[in-house]
């Protein structure tokens, strides 16, 4: 143990580590010990159970709110919000028995400040600018300063600060974006002012002001300094003096700043959401005492951006959450923006991420836990699990300390057992040894599993109503198998090699092809098409997938099942899949060139089954009406995906014309309870999606509109997170005995309302 505490005392003077020391598996800031996302945690869960790892507590006394938590010798901390009051909170870290609260703030913005603990203080930042300093043992205030009154601090958007202090030595480290004071150091003791900074005009990118992002400290180009994401761009400040060093302003949106950067030595790395896309840059000396910001690479919106889930830097590899309002885990190489893999996740809408123990923890808008190794070598999905009542805005980062996951979901924190002693684990799917030509592609690297076997594994809804399409060429032994392809199997121009595709022209069993997230190209898409056998194929998020290379599928005259998600097809490479005759389900989820025109190619495909159209709600192109009038025409339809697209009232009328759907996905939408009226004669319609979510919107159903849901008598899931309804409404709804799982979250449904509603079904499973 003494070592260890020298050695640590050692890294803390190498790395300009800001803090005390504290136990090696606290949580003493935002995004870990390093600022980092990176905890030094061993001896973790290497997979999930089947239903997540043990939950060992869990506490309502944390306030409503965004914040995410820090843990130090025994106590938990975080702020929340009760009405108008901006709380403090200290917890037992080991029970979550409540310690005390302290309020520091009155406003109707939600916290979103995750708040540092140093020593026996903690510090914590309300949305209006109040910055306090709190015993840690009793949250007595000891000192406390207004970002507006003090400093004449503004902010880029109207929800409020974000930031989480920074404590560097005996200075706090804080960003109210004032004119003169965009950036401010205060004694940590005293909260008195060691100097303020001012920046320069950096460009036309962005909003002034401070953005969400918090400062990092580092030492780069020979100069200790601060790093900062602010309302127009990067910067970095002089540590010492608060000297302005640098800025960047093209990385900046006119949103919202919010990812927090990494850096490594001379490189810093930012990746920002709205499509502002990410970036690498190098600091070198100007010769004149400053320093000159240079672009090492520069990736485009399509290619990797972050919302406000965040990223990390492990070894040489980026790891994250692409998209906005999105979070597909995503790899790639730091030093040259090279991609490993981008996959979709098990989750929907942007996604939180921390690592420990080989793994990265994402935590998704909707609610859904997941574990993914950490590995360059593709997508391994260890496990997942829906944490209970999540849904909407599941925005506050996870935090894994002392063995513990922490997940704040609002007003409640959710602590799980997620060391690896004593625990059963789920085993991952048995590898089977297989014989002929499929054992021959299994020497060669290839994964098989028979589809009926991974559908049951992965228990993805989505799957099931693409690959549910082969179903019927199921039998005892010859039903479809899933082939699995990694981008290192594959030529460096994107095409397969000549003894795979030897070897997959030869199978007699239909074959549902798996290329996502690889470097696959026209010439390999090509070689695919003509595959006697080939039933499906699974192209998402494949780089080099465009019009050209969907034209060659054009030639796979038995396909039924294709994905082309987040893929740069258009309308003119979805005419070409209209001689598919046998095509039923076709995923276009996130694919920014499919709008309206698209749908005139798409309505002509009268035989498809499945169609998933799912937008993130920032793509420039949506489809609006006049596309769902086209696709109206498609009267075999069951699936129907409209997710974050522009549909109003005026375009439901086309719906009743789709008598058959059996699902339909209307979230982020801008429908009404009067839209809701010409769901009535759908009476085939067993899953239903109405999600509002407060940072995007969405569908505006009130207690009226009930009455017409209440008519779809076939209903069996039911999502309403964020209608504006109530208990007088929710009754509405018993008329519908064949529902089984309710989501209500964020809505003013009480617990006396879910449970008369209960009494009439016992049967539904309703996550509040």
């Amino acid at each position: 143990e003494r070592f260890l505490g020298i050695l640590a005392f050692v890294l803390a003077c190498l790395f300009g580590y800001p803090h005390e020391l504290t136990q090696a598996a606290d949580w003493p800031q935002w995004r870990g010990p390093q600022r980092n996302a990176i905890s030094t945690e061993k001896g973790l869960l290497q997979q999930w159970p089947s239903q997540g790892p043990a939950k060992l507590w869990e506490s309502k006394e944390v306030g409503g709110g965004y914040a995410s938590l820090v843990v130090s010798e025994g106590l938990l901390f975080t702020i929340g919000q009760e009405g108008k009051e901006v709380l403090a909170v200290a917890l037992d870290a080991a029970t979550g028995k409540l310690r005390w609260k302290q309020i520091i703030g009155n406003t109707a913005r939600t916290p979103c400040s995750t708040p540092t603990v140093d020593g026996n203080r903690l510090y914590a930042l309300d949305p209006d600018g109040n910055l306090v300093c709190l015993q840690t043992d009793s949250g007595k205030i000891l000192w406390k300063r207004t970002f507006l009154g003090d400093f004449q601090g503004r902010m880029m958007s109207g929800r409020g600060y974000g930031e989480s202090p920074l404590i560097d030595g005996d200075t706090l480290i804080c960003t109210p974006g004032g004119a003169e004071t965009m950036m401010v150091a205060l004694n940590k003791q005293t909260g008195e002012v060691v100097w303020k900074s001012k920046i320069p005009d950096l460009g036309t990118a962005g909003r002034d002001g401070a953005g969400f992002s918090s400062a990092l400290v580092t030492t780069a180009a020979g100069i200790r300094q601060y790093v900062q994401l602010v309302g127009r761009g990067l910067v970095g400040i002089a540590a010492k003096d608060g000297r302005f060093l640098w800025g960047y302003n093209d990385i900046s949106n006119g949103t919202a700043n919010i990812p927090t950067p990494v850096v490594r030595g001379d490189l810093v790395f930012s990746a920002n959401g709205y499509n502002s896309g990410s970036v690498l840059l190098k600091l070198a000396s100007d010769g004149a005492g400053g320093i000159r910001a240079e672009e090492v690479y520069r990736l485009n919106g399509s290619r990797f951006q972050n919302h406000h889930g965040g990223y990390l830097l492990l070894g040489d590899s980026i790891f994250g959450g692409h998209g906005s309002n999105n979070g597909l885990p995503t790899c790639f190489d730091f030093a040259s923006g090279r991609l490993h893999w981008k996959r979709r996740g098990p989750g929907v809408g942007s996604a939180a991420v921390v690592y420990a123990d080989g793994h990265l923890y994402f935590r998704y808008q909707n609610g859904v836990m997941a574990l993914v190794e950490a590995t360059t070598e593709g997508y391994r999905l260890k496990g997942k699990f829906q944490i209970p009542g999540a849904g909407g805005d599941s925005w506050a980062h996870p935090v894994v300390a002392n063995g513990r996951l922490y997940l704040r979901e609002k007003n409640t924190l959710l602590v799980y057992d997620v060391r690896a002693r004593d625990q059963l684990t789920g085993a991952p799917p048995e590898k089977r040894t297989w014989t002929g030509t499929l054992g021959q592609l299994q020497q060669l690297g290839v994964e098989l599993e028979p589809v009926a076997a991974y559908l049951e594994r992965t228990g993805s809804r989505k799957h099931r109503q693409l690959y549910g399409e082969l179903s019927d060429l199921a039998d005892s032994r010859q039903g479809p198998v899933l082939v699995t392809l990694h981008p290192r199997q594959l030529a460096t121009d994107g095409s397969l090699p000549a003894k795979v595709q030897q070897l997959l022209e030869t199978v007699s069993r239909p074959l549902l092809l798996n290329l996502a997230g690889t470097g696959i190209g026209p010439a390999g898409v090509g070689q695919l098409a003509g595959l006697k056998t080939l039933r499906g194929i699974n192209l998402e998020l494949c780089p080099r997938v465009d019009d050209v290379a969907v034209k060659q599928l054009s030639r796979a005259k038995g396909l039924r099942v294709l994905s082309l998600m987040g893929v740069d097809v258009s309308e003119k490479g979805l005419e070409s899949l209209q001689t598919l005759k046998n095509l039923r389900a076709l995923d276009l989820e996130i694919c920014e060139q499919v709008s309206d025109t698209g749908c005139q190619a798409l309505g002509q495909m009268t035989q498809l089954r499945v169609l998933i159209l799912k937008k993130t709600g920032f793509e420039k192109l949506k489809i609006t009406d006049a596309g769902l009038k086209e696709l109206a025409a498609l009267q075999e339809l069951e699936v129907l995906n409209l997710y974050g697209n522009k549909i109003s009232d005026l375009g439901m009328v086309e719906l009743p014309k789709l008598a058959g759907l059996q699902s339909l996905d209307l979230s982020l939408t801008a429908i009404t309870d009067g839209g809701l009226v010409h769901l009535s004669s759908l009476q085939k319609l067993r899953h239903l999606e109405l999600l509002y979510s407060n940072g995007f919107a969405g569908p505006m159903i009130t207690d009226a509109g009930l009455k017409s849901l209440a008519e779809l008598l076939a209903l069996e899931s039911l999502n309403l997170v964020g209608a504006r309804i109530g208990d007088a409404g929710l009754s509405r709804l018993e008329s519908l005995k064949q529902l089984n799982h309710l989501q209500l979250s964020n809505t003013a449904v009480t617990e006396q309302g879910i449970a008369a509603l209960k009494r009439q079904l016992p049967g539904c499973k309703v996550a509040r």
